[in-house]
């Protein structure tokens, strides 16, 4: 006589079958498969490529946040130091030396953690009477660039968001050129700014009861003298579901920018965009989409962002990775009931890792994985971790 027993389980997005097959005669089968909900299974396979660097992540223990070091071989984590705060986002500085910290609730300061020195510095905007800060990006090695408001109000879009700099070897923050502009983002190497715009237009004509939003995605070049141009110009009711170049990420080269559009409170469509001319690249349709998390690999040939297939039914979510070349979109895994709470490349781009954390769960308390696009090998779990950061 023999008993079955068939147990499934899910965590962190990977659906693992255990079958215990017992065999009361004497003998005790224990057969134990593992099967990711979905991965490139079309790829080929191949080895794994080796992995380099370390990934600096936010673990979360009961209410202490802190950074820690991951290796991406699996060697283990070290703890850096602990935080006096909740993160909301980690931006690497251009020469992997810092990693410039957006607290959560964005106040008016900001962190930065030096790798070498083990040193966390708060940075503050409160000299120049700001109260909120919305995003940040680094201009340098040693300049951050953040997007920030005087105002208390809650308002559906930030329309009174400015932009200011601070060196983080010291001085007090300055206006950044006297520009209005939020969600900055930055190639420095290419010399290139990319940020948001908004204009209150007066009010909607079709009805009196709201008015309409002007959305500019803004291109500077970082030069003496230059001024900035619109990239793509859009005009809407002010609701809060609509968004049409929401959070942008200029790649490293400064060619293209990844930004997503939102029409309702379900619907989220990724666009990449040629920086110069606006034209559309390639434009990917996911659903639900919370704050978007995007990643330009160091060559800017592909962008890794993630979302939720529109065929679902909003109980996966699922990375992607478009090769920018060929405009080919890859999903390279799909996720039960979580959200991704960062990405990030290897220094090579041979690897991708990603956060997962839970879907009412804060964006510092996830759970680390990398994995080779492309390829049909499993991700790798590297245990908990959140907002990675890949140094060299």
């Amino acid at each position: 006589m023999t008993g079955t027993r068939t147990m499934w389980l899910r965590r962190c997005g990977v659906e693992t079958v255990t079958v215990i097959a017992v065999t009361l005669l004497g003998a005790l089968t224990i057969a134990v498969a593992f099967a990711p909900l979905a991965t490139a299974a079309e790829a080929p396979s191949a080895t794994r490529a080796a992995a380099t660097g370390s990934i600096i992540v936010v673990q979360r223990a009961g209410t202490q946040d802190s950074l820690w070091s991951v290796s991406p071989a699996g060697a283990g984590a070290v703890k850096l130091i602990d935080l006096p705060f909740r993160p909301a986002r980690m931006v690497g500085s251009p020469d992997a030396g810092k990693i410039a910290i957006l607290p959560s609730p964005g106040r008016a300061r900001i962190y930065v953690y030096d790798i070498a020195g083990a040193k966390l510095t708060a940075l503050s905007f409160a000299p120049r009477g700001v109260r909120r800060i919305h995003g940040l990006t680094w201009l340098s090695s040693t300049k951050i660039l953040v997007s920030a408001t005087k105002s208390t109000r809650v308002m559906k879009y930030p329309l009174t968001d400015r932009l200011y700099t601070i060196r983080t070897t010291g001085g007090k923050p300055v206006a950044f050129r006297r520009l209005r502009g939020t969600e900055p983002t930055a190639a420095p190497g290419a010399a290139r700014l990319l940020y948001v715009r908004f204009r209150d237009a007066g009010r909607n004509a079709a009805d009196p009861r709201s008015r309409l939003v002007v959305e500019d995605l803004m291109s500077l070049k970082l030069a003496p003298g230059s001024k900035p141009r619109v990239v793509k110009h859009a005009r809407y009711p002010d609701s809060l579901d609509i968004r049409r170049f929401r959070d942008p990420d200029v790649s490293p080269d400064g060619k293209y920018v990844v930004s997503s559009t939102t029409g309702s409170d379900v619907s989220v469509a990724y666009a990449v965009r040629r920086v110069a001319t606006g034209k559309l690249v390639r434009a990917k349709r996911t659903t639900l989409g919370p704050r978007d998390r995007t990643a330009w690999s160091h060559g800017s040939d592909r962008v890794a962002f993630w979302g939720m297939p529109p065929s679902g039914n909003m109980q996966t979510a699922a990375v992607y990775v478009c090769e920018v070349a060929s405009k080919k979109v890859t999903r390279e895994g799909q996720f039960s009931k979580v959200a991704v709470a960062g990405l990030a490349w290897a220094p090579d781009d041979a690897l991708l890792a990603y956060a997962l954390r839970e879907r009412r769960g804060g964006v510092d308390d996830g759970r680390l994985w990398t994995i080779e696009p492309g390829m049909s090998a499993a991700p790798t779990d590297l245990g908990e971790g959140s907002l990675p950061v890949w140094v060299p």
